[in-house]
């Protein structure tokens, strides 16, 4: 081992050595600092928590609603028995769904994602936030007015009543229904200020009169005023109309929509077009058909997209499809893995310097060795030659360089 560190041995045959030993270095120092990661608490915890809290109040009270009902839940496509998964086709049924997405809605902690959005977007208690809302994706709903409440914002919701496959479907149970019963057990203090059939048109339009009218009963019998217009453009300018009315004097300050109504959002290829979550600026597209989201975009308000629900769960660390309900508290948008900067920092200045300091030794070892005071298979000057000898090795001359032993050539 002394050989090895010996400044006799040439570089090439320690190199190996001293980088084995600098990459498990590197190795034992990259361990370390995956070991002492923690949990860095995001902004706003405290209210994510609470929101997020008060969501699962409210998904418990409507499970234990659903169960005490005749209402046989599917425990197959509705794992945890929520009542917030509806049934694949119904009378009221509006347009295709995914079930995944729906599961996927089924988690508290997406109200803390909507605490996320609004503070994100600064906005102060008593600002008025239009929240456009169908019956796909009641638990969306739930968590967009648990949240904005939470900050002490003041929601003004209107609700397509329709629902796509595995959404809020069942007639007799819609989202109105969830909402009011909500209120009345006083989980949230808003109701929809106007509520449309939705569907196609906003009119229903693909719905068997039978279903258009069981529509009407809910919307009725939860005493919530109905937007009935002949075109969709007039669909469209009521709900701004109520939208403004409400918001005076500050106007509307941020616009959520959640699901794919066509009075907010136009048609599904214009949704696609839209950033999922916070957007302080709408882009300009050639539109198929401007909503009530294009519209107060163009007035520059901010917008809050929420579709395409998978890609947003994975973007914060929620689960996709779960099997059971998640707990609250789960996802990025609580607390961030971070690295300890009080050993990372001095880990890298350590193995930064333990590389200079190889790099220098080998430049010192290559420096030596074109000076002549390290060579190899040649013999070095004795040290007794004193101060003034030749650093350089000594050769001795061969015979034939010396002229005394040079014999004359015989004359021919």
């Amino acid at each position: 081992m002394k050989r090895i560190f010996s400044s006799s041995v040439p570089w090439s045959q320690r190199a190996d050595v001293f980088l084995f030993a600098l990459a498990l270095i590197g190795v034992l120092f990259h361990v370390l600092g995956e070991s002492t990661r923690r949990l860095r608490p995001e902004p706003y915890l405290q209210e994510k928590m609470s929101a997020a809290t008060r969501a699962v109040r409210c998904f418990e009270v409507i499970r234990e609603h659903r169960l005490g009902t005749p209402v046989v839940v599917d425990l197959v496509n509705d794992p945890e028995g929520s009542g917030l998964i509806g049934e694949e086709f119904t009378l009221t049924t509006t347009d295709r769904g995914i079930l995944d997405s729906k599961l996927t809605s089924v988690n508290p902690n997406f109200a803390a994602l909507f605490v996320e959005y609004f503070e994100d977007l600064g906005l102060e208690p008593g600002d008025p936030v239009a929240i456009a809302m169908t019956g796909s994706f009641p638990a969306l709903n739930i968590c967009a007015l648990v949240a904005a409440e939470e900050l002490s914002l003041l929601p003004l919701p209107i609700t397509s009543v329709g629902a796509s496959m595995w959404g809020a479907n069942d007639p007799s149970f819609t989202w109105l229904d969830m909402e009011t019963l909500l209120y009345e057990r006083g989980l949230i203090h808003t109701r929809s200020l106007a509520a449309s059939l939705g569907g196609s048109n906003d009119r229903g339009r693909g719905l068997s009169p039978n279903g258009r009218s069981l529509l009407e009963e809910a919307i009725e019998r939860n005493g919530v005023p109905l937007i009935a217009e002949q075109t969709l453009d007039e669909s469209i300018a009521a709900r701004i109309a109520i939208f403004d009315a409400e918001a005076e004097p500050r106007g509307i300050r941020a616009y959520v929509n959640i699901g794919g109504g066509s009075a907010s959002i136009g048609t599904s290829l214009d949704g696609g077009l839209i950033p999922s979550g916070p957007s302080v600026k709408l882009p300009e597209y050639n539109w198929t058909q401007r909503g009530a989201l294009q519209h107060y975009g163009k007035r520059r308000v901010p917008i809050v997209h929420v579709l395409g629900l998978q890609t947003i769960a994975k973007r914060h660390g929620f689960p996709v499809a779960p099997e059971t309900i998640p707990t609250v508290g789960e996802g990025t948008i609580f607390h961030q893995e971070v690295y300890d900067l009080k050993v990372v920092v001095p880990s890298l200045l350590l193995y930064a310097l333990l590389c200079f300091g190889l790099l220098r030794s080998r430049n010192r070892a290559e420096r030596a060795a074109r000076e002549g005071l390290v060579t190899s298979g040649l013999g070095l000057a004795p040290a007794a030659q004193g101060a003034g000898a030749s650093p350089y090795p000594i050769i001795p001359a061969s015979p034939e360089a010396n002229p005394a032993t040079i014999r004359s050539a015989p004359t021919p």
